[in-house]
């Protein structure tokens, strides 16, 4: 195959159907606003873009469910159409493209943006492609704006660098199938039977096989575009924030809440040090060695504006939030740096109560509040960053961006599970309140489906869902095991059918998903 325009990267493969919360603007103006920064209103004439969109899930689902409009590239012409079928089933109008970062420098079309989005691009493409991704930023941002950026990084990824450098080396040397999956499979084998061997770089990384391990259990599409590119610049933090400078960008904050609540992600002896390092960059940097990070996911602005404590307070109390999973279903665990952390049900419990509160409705935090008068404002709103953090509640749009997002969400929902007919490749429903993706698996969008066609009873769009699986000659899979008869997979899903209706559904009407 020709590399002349794909640069090196991995296209055997379509990439996966994944959805990513970080590149939701309401979700990044939610965190900014966290770490106390201002945030830019979202307004009709928004513009948003994003670069390297994948099968276009996410930027999909944030043109239905955001005001304003999109623009998009990803070099892969199968990704772009695929976006562009979503597109089209929206009707959000996005510009969606198959044009590389340069092409799309070159244009003289293009707006100035609110935000700029690459989720997981930064380490998989060239130093080159860095800087044309700078220089875009630097045409293309409005002051204020929001860059966004994930990639791997150091120290975390230190000790199992050399696992990536293997599989690329089999896959460019050794002898390889001319299959994707197959080749990915040699490579793992590879390296399996070199670890096996006990070479002595096992001595100063004997985490490393634990690790290949992990490796050999993900999707091997996921594998073939994560670890099989030719570009692989895995970079300190510090070294991205010199890469985004000429841009002008301040690097805010990360788009991970949890980040915010020190308790579960840093012992006493490192809160202390860092608190004693007064550069942000350094401190972030230091940090980033007391929590192994491997991955980040980070927020700069180009012009950065810190609010007074008393603006922060504000602009947060007049957020909605909602809940995004039934409210017995929270798990009063959360898991930080430090590992596994029980919640204070005390504290928890009736806040997430309230917030489930007349049928999960969303409520601004200043009503959240009112009942929790004697709550010290710290707690409060690191009870807020843990939720978020964790996925159980969202923070929402603005009521008239709701409204304006309603229409697209409905069309976009609609053609997604029409699509779960046939597989259950995208899972995610979209959300015009929370202007995001919800988690929606494929039998729930299939009794959904079955809903919006006038069945009412849950015993009826099991039975519509098992037709539909029958039909095809799938069977439910059940404890590891596919179920047989006709009888027990109907029973199946009459019980998964009762189980939505009354746990889930709320929720889904809550969030406008349906």
């Amino acid at each position: 195959m020709s590399e002349a325009w794909n640069e090196g990267y991995f296209t055997d493969v379509g990439y996966t159907y994944g959805y990513y919360r970080e590149i939701n603007p309401v979700f990044q103006r939610f965190c900014l606003l966290l770490r106390g920064l201002a945030q830019p209103e979202p307004a009709e004439g928004t513009r948003h873009c994003e670069l390297g969109f994948g099968q276009g899930v996410s930027v999909n689902i944030h043109a239905a469910a955001n005001p304003g409009r999109y623009v998009a590239t990803d070099f892969n012409p199968a990704h772009a159409a695929h976006a562009r079928r979503l597109a089209a089933a929206s009707g959000s109008e996005a510009l969606l493209v198959d044009e590389s970062f340069e092409q799309l420098l070159e244009r003289d079309d293009l707006p100035q943006f609110d935000s700029i989005s690459l989720h997981g691009i930064w380490t998989w493409v060239s130093r080159d492609n860095h800087e044309v991704i700078a220089e875009f930023a630097r045409r293309h941002l409005k002051p204020g704006g929001i860059f966004y950026n994930s990639y791997n990084c150091f120290p975390g990824w230190s000790p199992a660098y050399p696992l990536r450098q293997l599989f690329a080396l089999h896959d460019r040397f050794g002898v390889t199938p001319n299959g994707a999956v197959e080749r990915v499979e040699a490579a793992l084998k590879f390296s399996e039977a070199l670890l096996a061997a006990n070479p002595n770089y096992l001595k100063a990384a004997p985490q490393l096989t634990e690790r290949l391990k992990s490796i050999a259990t993900q999707n091997r599409h996921y594998l073939a575009h994560e670890y099989f590119n030719r570009e692989w610049n895995c970079m300190y933090f510090t070294d991205v924030v010199d890469a985004l400078a000429p841009a002008k960008l301040d690097w805010a904050c990360t788009a991970s809440p949890l980040d915010a609540v020190d308790a579960v992600n840093l012992a006493e002896p490192a809160q202390t040090f860092l608190k004693g390092v007064d550069h942000p960059i350094l401190r972030e940097q230091a940090r980033d060695y007391f929590v192994n990070q491997q991955f980040r996911k980070d927020l700069y602005v180009r012009g950065a504006i810190r609010l007074s404590v008393a603006e922060q307070r504000e602009h947060l109390l007049d957020t909605r939030f909602v809940l995004t999973q039934p409210a017995d279903q929270v798990p009063m665990k959360v898991t930080g740096a430090l590992g596994e952390a029980s919640l204070q049900e005390d504290l928890y419990k009736p806040f997430i109560e309230a917030l489930a509160a007349d049928a999960c409705a969303p409520k601004t935090l200043r009503r959240l509040a009112a009942g929790f008068s004697g709550m010290a404002w710290p707690v409060l709103q690191q009870i807020v960053a843990v939720l978020t953090g964790m996925g159980a509640v969202a923070p929402c749009q603005p009521e008239s961006a709701e409204r304006e997002a309603r229409t697209r969400c409905r069309a976009l929902n609609r053609h997604l599970c029409e699509r779960a007919r046939y597989g259950n490749e995208i899972e995610f429903l979209a959300s015009p309140l929370t202007g995001g993706g919800i988690s929606v698996p494929r039998f729930q969008q299939i009794f959904l489906l079955a809903r919006e066609q006038g069945r009412k009873q849950p015993a009826e769009w099991a039975q519509f869902a098992w037709g539909m699986l029958d039909a095809q000659g799938q069977r439910i899979l059940k404890d590891g095991k596919a179920l047989e008869s006709a009888e027990e997979n109907l029973a199946e899903l009459t019980t998964q059918a009762g189980e939505f209706a009354e746990k889930r559904l709320p929720v889904l009407k809550a969030l406008g998903v349906v």
